[in-house]
């Protein structure tokens, strides 16, 4: 009766052992997936481009930056306001002055990395 009684046991630790390590096997997986899904979704939203309208207020050749204030931008959910904006390509900004009214198209690079990619004055 001993025996049967160790014997019970052992396969009820083993049987419970095999079902903890598949349970947090399953339960990585998920989080391993919605990390990924979620990752994706970043690159993606990085990807995308934000139009908008403004006035420029100062244009900074030097330091690749314009500054403007710009309207709603509802993709990103901004409101209106008045920020700088950094661009990788000075040449964009020639043309460009202040008081002018723009057409822009901004994309998100990052965690507050945000970047002008096309400007267009208008009438």
């Amino acid at each position: 009766m001993k025996i049967t009684t160790i014997s019970l046991s052992v396969f009820l630790l083993a049987t419970s052992t095999a079902a903890l390590a598949a349970d947090h096997s399953q339960h990585m997986s998920q989080s391993d997936m919605s990390q990924s899904g979620m990752h994706q979704a970043d690159m993606h939203a990085a990807a995308q481009s934000h139009m908008g309208q403004g006035v420029v207020n100062k244009v900074d050749l030097q330091h690749n930056k314009v500054n403007m204030t710009h309207g709603p931008i509802e993709s990103l959910g901004w409101p209106g306001m008045t920020m700088d904006f950094k661009v990788k390509d000075a040449a964009i900004l020639k043309g460009i002055k202040p008081g002018q009214k723009v057409k822009f198209e901004v994309v998100n690079e990052g965690p507050r990395m945000y970047f002008v990619t096309h400007i267009t004055p208008q009438k």
